[in-house]
């Protein structure tokens, strides 16, 4: 009987010390760390680290995502990569009328906050302030930056801007609210309801009118452009070839007026009588004199 009592005892003891043993031993995710708390020296320092960890088996660990980790609000299960999904988009004020938003936010605590942050919210581990606090509060903080921007900047012209300006404030806000860090907010869709959607639709339709006319304006003024210049070209080119015509059209009257005078020059008294005598010569040709009268002929 006593050797019956005995084993049972060790078996106890073996069982309580393997449950002792199993949780002396924490093991923590890539990405995150590890909060510990013990009821003798309250929240630690010291975080664990990615590993495996031995421990006070009495003490408390909380984990935190420190790397970088997304939240989607959409009302597409799609973006959630499932065929089912609760509508979590966020539901925004801007100026002219309602926007339905959805986004991905991608954030993480920051690793020398998550000591305060436990202490902040009596050991809650970081996945639950993040459902239970966080996502309302950046529902919340994204309807105070919208109404900054119009229907038709959230819907298409500025939507990088609104992006960032969220960003920045969610950012702001997270950081000193809760130790968190956001690198980005993006909208990824916008949705208006049927009466915004075709007053936009109008707006976009009348830009676009307008920009095709002022194309059309342009490519008349070009055009136009085009035609003046092909026509003073043509009007150079007639003037170019008038001057050069006329600029030979002198050429050659200088040209025969130099002739001219070349030849007149030529012809003296001497040359005059010098051709009459050969020509007396070569066809007997007389020349009589009278009073007043010089008479040439030939002779028979």
């Amino acid at each position: 009987m006593r050797k019956l009592v005995l084993t049972v005892a060790v078996a106890f003891v073996a069982v309580i010390g393997g449950i002792v043993a199993v949780k002396s031993f924490e093991s923590i995710g890539q990405g995150e760390v590890g909060v510990v708390w013990t009821m003798a020296h309250g929240v630690e320092d010291e975080t664990l680290s990615p590993g495996i960890h031995f421990i006070n088996p009495m003490a408390k660990v909380k984990r935190y995502p420190v790397s970088q980790q997304q939240l989607v609000f959409s009302n597409n299960p799609g973006d959630y990569n499932e065929e089912d999904h609760p509508d979590w988009h966020v539901d925004a004020p801007a100026d002219g009328g309602m926007v339905k938003l959805n986004m991905t936010i991608n954030y993480n605590f920051i690793p020398d906050r998550v000591t305060d942050i436990y202490e902040r919210f009596n050991g809650m581990n970081g996945e639950t302030i993040v459902e239970n606090m966080v996502q309302n509060s950046i529902m919340a903080y994204v309807k105070e930056v919208t109404p900054k921007f119009t229907v038709m900047d959230i819907y298409s012209d500025k939507r990088a801007e609104v992006s960032s300006e969220i960003t920045k404030y969610l950012n702001s806000k997270l950081n000193d609210e809760y130790g968190i860090n956001v690198s980005s907010a993006l909208i990824i869709d916008v949705q208006l309801d049927e009466t915004l959607m075709q007053k936009v639709q109008a707006k976009e339709q009348a830009k676009q009118d307008a920009e095709k006319a002022e194309l059309d304006k342009q490519t008349a003024i070009a055009q136009g452009e085009a035609n003046k210049a092909k026509a003073e070209a043509e009007a150079e080119v007639k003037r170019i070839n008038a001057e050069v015509a006329a600029e030979q059209t002198r050429i050659a009257a200088e040209a025969e007026a130099d002739a001219n005078n070349t030849i007149n020059s030529s012809i003296t008294d001497n040359l005059i009588r010098l051709k009459e005598a050969e020509a007396r010569l070569q066809h007997g040709w007389v020349t009589v004199q009278g009073a007043n009268t010089v008479v040439t002929g030939a002779t028979e």
